[in-house]
C-alpha cells in the first residue's frame, strides 16, 4: 500500500528496503525445532497467529486427554484447575497421576464427583492447561480448564460444544501445516473427504485398543509402553464411568475376530496341536461343512459370526498356547485358593497337559526359542547328568509338539469389505 503511494514516500521506502532488507514481522520468541527437518516448526509469532496457535494448543491438549485417559467428554470438560493429584513413593518416584472430575452418565443432578487414573502424557496435558487457560479464567472469573481462550465480549465462558467444530479447525490446521493436498496428515474419510472428528472416537479407540490384539498381544502395551496389564487396568475403569464395559464389549468383538483367524486358517490346511486340538479342531470343521458349498474365504461372515460365538467366548489367547477355557478341566485354577474364577490364570497355563490349551503355528517361535535355549545348554560339557537328562527330555517334547503343527495356506479375511467397515466403525465410532 505504501509503495503504491503518488508521493514521495515510496521512493524512501524503497531505497530503505534496498539497503537493510525485509523479514516476516512478529515476535523475537524462539522457535522450537521441528525433530524430523531441525528447522523451526513455524515462522515468527505475532499476535494473531499466537491467539491460532493457543486454540490449537488446547485442541491437541483435549485430544490427548480424551485419547489417554478414557473419560466422556462431559467428563473431561468439567475439569477445573487443580484437579491433578500426584503420588509419589518415599523415594519420590511416581506411582499414580490421578484426575479428579464429575461422572454425569447415570448420575442424577449435578453428577458425582470421582477420580480417574491417569498416565503421564495426560498429566502434561494438564499442566500445559493449567498455565494456557489462567488467563481467560483469571479474566472471566472461573477456574474450569476449557475457557473460551478469546476474550471478546459477548462470547461464551466455556467451549463445551464448539470442541467439535474446534477439534476440525485442528485437523485442518495440521494438514495445512506439516501435509499436502496428496497426502493429508489426518487421513480422509472413506468418502474421501477430510475425517470428520468427534468427542466420542477417543474413548472408543482406546477401548478397542487396550481390547484387542493381535492374537493376545494387548495393543495398549506396546503402543503406550505399559509394562503391564495392571498399568491398564488402573486408568482404563476403575472408575464409575462406564469405561470397563465399554472395553470388554470390544474384548468380545477382539475375540471373535481371532476365532475367525482360526477357522480361516483350518480351511486353509492348518493342523492345530495341545491337548485341546481334536476338540477344537472337530468345532470347526463343523461349522465349515455347515457351510457347505460355500468357500470358507466368500461365506456369510455375519453367519459365520454367529455359528462361532460360542466357541470364540470361551478363547483366551496366550504366548505359547490359547485357552479354550473350561473351568470344570482347567489346570490352573487348581492353583488357586478362591473359587469362581471366570478366566484362567494365562501365567499358569500348562500347556502340554491342560485340556483346554491349543496350539497354533503363530506358536512356533516361542517354543522354538525354548528348544534353542536348551540345547544350548545341552553343549555344556560339565552339566549334571540329571539336568542333562531332564533338558533332553524337554527338547524331545518341544520337537514331538512342533511337528504337530503346520502353516495353513488360507489368507485370514481382513481384506473383506464388510470386515474393513465393521472395524472402522468400531475403532473410530
Amino acid at each position: 500500500m505504501h509503495l503504491g503511494l503518488t508521493t514521495g514516500a515510496p521512493d524512501l521506502i524503497a531505497a530503505a528496503i534496498a539497503e537493510l532488507g525485509t523479514e516476516i514481522g512478529g515476535m523475537d520468541t524462539p522457535i522450537s525445532a521441528d525433530p524430523d527437518t531441525g528447522l523451526p516448526w513455524r515462522t515468527r509469532f505475532d499476535a494473531k497467529v499466537l491467539a491460532l496457535e493457543e486454540v490449537m494448543l488446547q485442541s491437541a491438549a483435549y485430544v490427548v486427554c480424551a485419547y489417554l485417559s478414557g473419560m466422556r467428554d462431559s467428563e473431561i470438560q468439567a475439569m477445573k484447575r487443580g484437579c491433578l493429584s500426584i503420588t509419589r513413593a518415599e523415594d519420590g518416584a511416581i506411582l499414580r497421576h490421578r484426575i479428579k472430575s464429575t461422572a454425569y452418565k447415570g448420575k442424577r443432578g449435578g453428577g458425582e464427583e470421582t477420580e480417574w487414573v491417569t498416565i503421564a502424557p495426560v498429566a502434561e496435558a494438564i499442566a500445559v492447561l493449567e498455565r494456557l487457560s489462567a488467563r481467560a479464567g483469571q479474566a472471566r472469573g472461573t477456574t474450569t480448564l476449557w475457557p473460551v481462550l478469546a476474550l471478546r465480549a459477548n462470547t461464551k465462558t466455556h467451549i463445551s460444544a464448539e470442541i467439535v467444530r474446534q477439534l476440525n479447525r485442528y485437523r485442518d490446521h495440521l494438514n495445512d501445516r506439516f501435509g499436502t493436498a496428496q497426502a493429508p496428515i489426518i487421513p480422509v474419510g472413506p468418502n474421501g473427504a477430510p475425517w470428520r472428528l468427534t468427542t466420542r472416537q477417543f474413548r472408543r479407540t482406546i477401548a478397542w485398543h487396550i481390547a484387542n490384539r493381535p492374537f493376545g498381544t494387548i495393543a495398549g502395551m506396546i503402543q503406550y509402553k505399559h509394562a503391564s496389564v495392571a498399568a491398564f487396568e488402573g486408568y482404563a475403569g476403575s472408575s464409575r464411568s462406564g469405561f470397563r464395559g465399554e472395553i470388554e464389549a470390544q474384548r468380545a468383538l477382539g475375540q471373535i475376530d481371532d476365532i475367525l483367524v482360526y477357522f480361516d486358517e483350518r480351511q486353509g490346511g492348518a493342523r492345530l496341536g495341545g491337548p485341546a486340538a481334536n476338540r477344537i479342531g472337530a468345532a470347526l470343521d463343523t461349522v465349515g461343512h455347515e457351510l457347505a458349498p460355500l468357500p470358507a474365504m466368500i461365506a456369510d461372515r455375519p453367519r459365520l459370526r454367529t455359528m462361532l460365538g460360542s466357541l470364540a467366548r470361551t478363547l483366551h489367547v496366550g504366548p505359547l498356547a490359547d485357552c479354550f477355557f473350561d473351568p470344570a478341566t482347567a489346570l490352573c485354577l487348581n492353583r488357586i485358593s478362591e473359587p469362581g474364577a471366570t478366566g484362567p490364570m494365562i501365567a499358569m497355563c500348562e500347556p502340554v497337559r491342560c485340556p483346554n490349551a491349543c496350539i497354533v503355528e503363530r506358536h512356533r517361535p516361542a517354543w522354538q526359542r525354548g528348544a534353542d535355549e536348551a540345547r544350548l545348554l545341552l553343549r555344556e560339557k560339565r552339566l549334571p547328568e540329571p539336568q542333562r537328562v531332564t533338558l533332553q527330555a524337554e527338547v524331545a517334547r518341544i520337537e514331538r509338539l512342533l511337528e504337530q503343527i503346520a502353516p495353513g495356506a488360507a489368507t485370514p479375511h481382513s481384506g473383506m469389505a464388510g470386515e474393513e467397515e465393521e472395524a472402522g466403525f468400531r475403532v473410530t465410532g
